[in-house]
């Protein structure tokens, strides 16, 4: 049943301490204890490799870069608060590849040499694993290199007439062109390559296929690498393959070298399309839907109208739970293939949306330089939205990607620059996922109600939890709000923390009294605030 709650719109008295929260009480969450993870719920940060970190002045990251950041990312102490508080990394590929991004794989059992080498990618693991930080790997499944050797070897062979050989780990066909196939030089065979000519589709459907990916899995979870991000999901099915039962094989097939592999898909289609592949069994999907610039998280962000966004976010969530019942929800704002969020939204909205996508149930996944604003420089350019990772505003990057101009500072500030102001970007995601990391239901539960409001900016959902009870509100008005929490919404309820996204001088505020506060039942919430509040 919905619950109905009772509230009050106010103006508030600004420099009140009663009204704004003002006590001799601990903020919360900066005395709870963090809960470090040992499940497959994470809060992932993805990194870009050859744009995060340059350690040797080539012009692009490595892995060497990689580990002297990790101490920023994750100090391997839950409560010091000193590190941003991602207990998860993905890795942007990182196979040799003789383009840039590194989707066109040639050899799947190294590391690219302007990456490292499989010792400093095993040096890089070993220093994660201090830190208790998950790895997961961007896999590409779906399609080679076209300078992959059994590319190379089948094409050959089709010289030669030969097509029960190394020709059957591709989709090639003979004399039948389409949008999709392109042609192999000097023969009337044709092949699939859904992406680019250089870019062979593999043929998923083939045991000797899989039989080769089983060897990568392998190969890399012995590595210790904790699982793996599925490019291109869509594109597993075609004319020989049936892509959701590939993806239950190939997931049974990794458990049963590591029963706790943690994997997630990248499908760009609609929701239905995407609940429909957790019925693979695979642990998560992109959450598209509520991603991008015209996703809930963003559109939320700016406008402030969470009523609707926590119904949305529990509909979704019902949806993929029932296709599955180990699903495990993937929230995230962009990725390397779309513009930042900084083009689209002012700097208050991206702390607010930060907010909605980090405490909302499931795993996480923040794009690097996400927590600090990097803008891409433009938006028409894959590469644009990929540039270097800003340290420091003083002491730029020379790391170029692909021909993209010499890196600017950040309008920001750089990550020293942030750490030194109070209210930044930076230390507002520090804040937010110190909250998450203290609660662990808000990743692992179920959403099981959502309140009740005449205010379409003001959403709260209730998360529910091996016998625990939590409560999670947004408030995106623009005047503060006090409402009183009753038994009947919340039995003795404990306040676990705020934050705050607004800035108190754009409404005329003390800084001092501008917080999210809970006392003798009534929570006061500034505009763009969220609350965390749990049954004792």
């Amino acid at each position: 049943m919905k619950k109905f709650i009772a509230l009050a719109l106010a103006v508030c008295v600004i420099f009140s301490c009663a009204l704004c929260g003002c006590s001799t009480n601990a903020d919360p969450v900066e005395t709870n204890k963090v809960q470090a993870s040992s499940d497959k719920y994470r809060s992932f940060y993805q990194i870009w490799i050859g744009s995060f970190c340059d350690s040797d002045g080539d012009e692009t990251g490595d892995f060497e870069g990689i580990i002297s950041q990790l101490d920023y990312l994750n100090d391997g102490d839950p409560d010091t608060g000193d590190d941003l508080g991602v207990d998860g990394i993905w890795l942007s590929p990182m196979m040799p590849s003789y383009s840039y991004h590194k989707y066109n794989v040639r050899d799947y059992f190294e590391i690219d040499p302007e990456f490292g080498t499989l010792e400093i990618f095993d040096k890089f693991m070993a220093e994660c694993d201090k830190r208790g930080i998950a790895v997961i790997i961007d896999l590409v499944v779906n399609h080679s290199a076209s300078d992959h050797p059994y590319f190379i070897k089948a094409c050959e062979e089709l010289r030669e007439g030969k097509e029960d050989g190394y020709a059957q780990y591709y989709n090639f066909n003979k004399g039948v062109n389409t949008a999709c196939t392109r042609k192999v030089t000097d023969t009337s065979y044709y092949y699939e390559g859904q992406f680019s000519s250089e870019m062979p589709d593999w043929n998923l459907s083939y045991q000797g296929t899989r039989d080769y990916f089983e060897e990568v899995v392998k190969f890399w979870l012995d590595r210790g690498v904790d699982g793996f991000r599925l490019d291109a999901v869509k594109y597993f099915a075609d004319a020989n393959t049936d892509g959701i039962e590939f993806m239950t094989w190939f997931y049974d097939m990794a458990q049963s070298y590591n029963p706790d592999v943690y994997m997630v898909g990248e499908d760009w289609e609609s929701a239905s399309v995407i609940y429909d592949q957790y019925k693979s069994g695979i642990d998560s999907f992109f959450n598209f839907k509520f991603a991008t610039s015209t996703g809930d998280y963003v559109i939320t962000g700016r406008n402030g109208q969470t009523k609707s966004f926590v119904s949305a976010l529990k509909k979704y969530n019902d949806n993929i739970a029932k296709r599955s019942d180990t699903a495990i929800n993937a929230n995230f704002l962009t990725n390397h293939d779309m513009p930042r969020v900084s083009n689209t939204l002012e700097t208050n909205e991206q702390k607010f949306s930060a907010s909605l996508y980090l405490l909302s149930p499931g795993n996480s996944f923040t794009y690097y330089g996400e927590e600090i604003g990097i803008e891409a420089p433009n938006t028409t350019n894959d590469a644009s939205y990929r540039t270097a990772m800003i340290w420091d505003n003083d002491n730029l990057p020379n790391i170029y990607v692909n021909g993209v101009a010499e890196v600017e500072a950040n309008p920001l500030g750089g990550v020293k620059q942030q750490l030194e102001q109070e209210d930044s970007l930076l230390n507002t995601y520090r804040r937010i996922l110190r909250l998450k990391n203290q609660n662990p239901e808000i990743a692992r539960g179920t959403i099981t109600d959502t309140l009740e409001s005449e205010d379409v900016y003001l959403g709260g959902y209730y998360i529910e939890y091996e016998g625990e009870k939590l409560l999670v509100i947004h408030y995106g008005g623009e005047e503060t709000l006090e409402l009183e929490i009753t038994d009947e919404m919340l039995a003795n309820a404990e306040f676990r923390g705020g934050v705050v996204t607004s800035n108190a001088e754009d409404y005329g505020a003390s800084k001092e009294d501008w917080n999210v506060a809970f006392k003798k039942g009534v929570l006061s919430m500034p505009p763009m605030s969220t609350a965390v509040l749990k049954a004792k």
